[in-house]
């Protein structure tokens, strides 16, 4: 049985998402993936998937995955179990992601088995 139901993975490099979306079905970690390449199409389908975890990258151009977060606020949507990807995390990101409730903790990418499984 999968951890979660309905996975949403955002990040702006297609590779990426294939990658993250496969682990966590060859993981079982969750039953649904669905993936988005943009922030605005996440938050615009949120209400239709209603996730239960977001992996969500910091650093999509034009958009951020900071951006997301203050789009779902601006939504009354009240999120939480959001991991900010980053391959690169600054101090900056640290303290940034600390000042939303909703992010559960940063990942720096790949996302991998063993990573998953600390969220478990």
């Amino acid at each position: 049985m999968s951890n979660y139901k309905n996975v949403f993975v955002i990040d702006d490099d297609p590779t990426n998402n294939l990658i993250c979306r496969k682990m966590i079905e060859k993981t079982n970690f969750g039953e649904n993936v669905t993936t988005f390449l943009d922030v605005t199409e996440a938050a615009n389908a949120w209400d239709d998937y209603k996730p239960e975890i977001v992996f969500l990258d910091i650093n999509m151009p034009p958009s951020t995955g900071w951006d997301f977060l203050d789009q779902l606020k601006t939504k009354g949507i009240d999120a939480s179990n959001v991991y900010m990807l980053s391959a690169d995390v600054t101090s900056d990101d640290r303290k940034r992601a600390a000042q939303y409730e909703q992010v559960a903790g940063i990942i720096i990418k790949p996302l991998t088995p063993v990573k998953l499984k600390e969220i478990e």
